[in-house]
């Protein structure tokens, strides 16, 4: 006969928790699984949604990958110095001590293994370096990263390739013309430097092509009214690169954007013994070519580092989803909370407050449209 559970008096029975919860939350079911989460297991209020979403993500990547501390280095081995990798090529990894640049190789223990990326190294990490005979060393150890700015494998989309680390701020360089401006591209890397927590800026570039530069500061505005720096530059005349030169000194910034925005141009209009390798535009297809071919981490003269990266054509994010995206668009948030569904995707429905707003102009069309793209391509949820 089966056991019958007494309950004391004026004591309700306890509710048995749903022990699957990690797989739902794998299969996007988090707004279910929160929603049946009993009261007092909530872990923050409804009120807190960006908080709360963030937090579920956050569980979502430790068990997709698994959750590996990095060990701590109580004392350094003797001989071990430590160092910022600066560039990499197939076989070697060149590395900066301070007083002089190093070529390395890494340590065959080190391993990506859970950590959700490829790349066992990437430019920008914090290493610590052991020296051999010849000058060269081996890489020992990677130290924590502060901050990431990755893609998509291109063999394995589960997984990640670094592009940098360790970098404070993202400049995003358009042009005017020459390739023309992308709005959506810029987007999209806004996104990637909130989730790799870097501070975005936005630089307008070639903008002597402009028949008019109000023009140029119209189609800036809706990023300028969100908060986001815009600088506008041109390196034919100068204009804008004593404000850049600013924004680069006594930081660690990247720079990113299509093939043949100027980024490398720009770079050595800052600091012209960079020396860095630039092209025209192709005639026929209106875009640049690959000029820079490897990520490079240039030492400035004011202070800091800058890094410049080759041009890219797309950018996939690699940790958002589709329930996370309107967390990136405050206009489009400020108006979820009025549409008619309350998992509105703000794309088809009827009694979508968003869409409403883009029929009467109050929201910008560019801004949406590339919400809409980008919807498109982000994944439901992880998949195994």
């Amino acid at each position: 006969m089966a056991k019958k559970t007494k309950i004391k008096a004026n004591r309700k029975p306890k509710i048995a928790r749903d022990h699957s919860w990690k797989a739902r939350v794998l299969r996007g079911e988090i707004e279910e699984v929160d929603r049946e989460l009993p009261r007092q297991e909530r872990i923050l209020p409804r009120s807190r949604e960006e908080e709360r979403v963030k937090l579920w993500t956050k569980v979502e990547g430790e068990l997709r990958y698994g959750s590996e501390p990095e060990p701590e280095i109580n004392e350094v081995p003797a001989g071990w110095r430590r160092s910022v990798v600066t560039q990499i090529s197939t076989s070697a990894y060149q590395v900066d001590l301070g007083s002089e640049l190093v070529l390395c190789g890494v340590r065959g223990s080190l391993s990506a293994s859970h950590t959700g990326y490829t790349n066992v190294v990437a430019v920008g990490d914090q290493v610590f370096i052991s020296l051999g005979e010849g000058g060269h060393g081996v890489i020992e150890r990677v130290l924590p990263r502060r901050t990431v700015l990755a893609r998509p494998d291109v063999t394995n989309e589960d997984l990640s390739q670094i592009i940098v680390s360790n970098v404070d701020q993202l400049i995003i360089v358009a042009a005017w013309e020459e390739p023309a401006i992308w709005l959506e591209l810029i987007d999209r890397y806004l996104i990637a430097a909130a989730e790799g927590n870097m501070t975005p800026l936005i630089c307008l570039n070639k903008i002597d092509l402009a028949e008019n530069e109000e023009d140029c500061h119209r189609e800036m505005a809706l990023y300028e009214a969100l908060g986001y720096t815009v600088l506008y530059t041109s390196a034919v005349t100068g204009r804008g690169l004593d404000q850049l030169r600013e924004c680069l000194v006594g930081h660690e910034t990247v720079l990113a954007g299509l093939s043949g925005v100027g980024k490398s141009t720009l770079l050595m209009a800052v600091q012209p013994d960079l020396e860095l390798q630039v092209a025209e535009v192709s005639y026929y297809s209106g875009e640049g070519r690959h000029t820079t071919s490897q990520v490079s981490l240039l030492r400035l003269h004011g202070g800091g580092y800058v890094v410049d990266t080759p041009g890219i054509r797309e950018l996939g994010l690699v940790t958002v989803h589709r329930h996370e995206l309107v967390l990136y668009y405050p206009e489009i948030a400020a108006l979820a909370g009025e549409c008619q569904f309350n998992d509105c995707t703000h794309t088809h429905e009827p009694g979508c407050a968003v869409v409403e707003a883009v029929e009467e102009e109050r929201l910008a069309w560019s801004r949406y449209a590339s919400y809409q793209a980008i919807y498109e391509s982000l994944p439901e949820y992880y998949t195994e």
